[in-house]
């Protein structure tokens, strides 16, 4: 009499304690994945949706913030790992957030690039007009007005005796500081004689070698000592500045 009253108390107990265990275990599997991330759905596709700053020289470095969405999908291993400008790989980057990736723009020709993202088994980032990057070669430094007396600019072909010292006046639209040559400026190159417009250099008294700054007058003076070995030959003067620009006259020795 007690063995079959008991039989049914031990099966209501052991299907309590199987649903007790299969709820445990579902709580437990809903903890895990929560601690995960994000679900497959919820994870991308990934795009860019802007990028600051917006432009940079051709050169390259320029530190790149972008911005955008689904960037460490780390439930499904899919953090990015590639970043390119135009089609040319990012120097460096680092996945800041799931938002965020800072970048290092590579050396490009200059025009505007699309940057775009994605992980090693995935689409890259759809092109968008906000994720365009644009390389631009930086504009003078300074303001060069041209060569003054009694250097002639071209196309007119100055023409003096060889050995003689001569002044190379020019402004740069005030003082700049004494640096403004590059390293290797001013320098010269022998150039076949044409038969262009010929005007002598005037006698001057300007006597002080190398560059100087005359502050009366704001004007540059270089005094350019020739060779008298140039007798009969044509020589293009150049005048390199640092902001990688270069202005020429030109020379005939006599």
């Amino acid at each position: 009499m007690s063995l079959s009253t008991s039989a049914p108390a031990c099966r209501r107990g052991l299907r309590s304690r199987l649903i007790v265990l299969i709820a445990s275990l579902a709580l437990g599997a809903a903890g895990l994945l929560a601690l995960a991330g994000p679900a497959h759905a919820d994870c991308g596709p990934w795009g860019v949706t802007a990028v600051n700053p917006t432009s940079g020289p051709p050169a390259g470095g320029t530190a790149v913030t972008i911005t955008g969405h689904d960037f460490t999908c780390s439930f499904i291993g899919a953090q990015i790992d590639y970043v390119e400008f135009g089609g040319t790989p990012a120097t460096s980057f680092s996945v800041d957030s799931d938002t965020q990736i800072t970048a290092t723009a590579p050396a490009h020709a200059a025009g505007t690039v699309d940057v775009r993202v994605r992980n090693g088994t995935g689409p890259l980032s759809p092109i968008t007009t906000a994720d365009q990057y644009t390389y631009t070669n930086p504009g003078p430094a300074y303001t060069f007005t041209g060569f003054f007396a009694p250097v002639d600019n071209p196309p007119v072909v100055n023409t003096v005796n060889a050995g003689r010292s001569i002044p190379v006046k020019f402004s740069l639209d005030g003082d700049q500081g004494l640096d403004v040559l590059a390293s290797d400026s001013p320098y010269s190159q022998a150039t076949a004689c044409g038969t262009g417009t010929q005007d002598p250099v005037e006698t001057t008294t300007d006597s002080n070698s190398g560059l100087t700054y005359n502050l009366a007058t704001g004007r540059y003076t270089y005094v350019w000592k020739t060779d008298k070995a140039w007798e009969g030959t044509c020589r293009t003067f150049h005048l390199k500045l640092a902001d990688g620009t270069d202005h020429t006259a030109l020379f005939q020795f006599s």
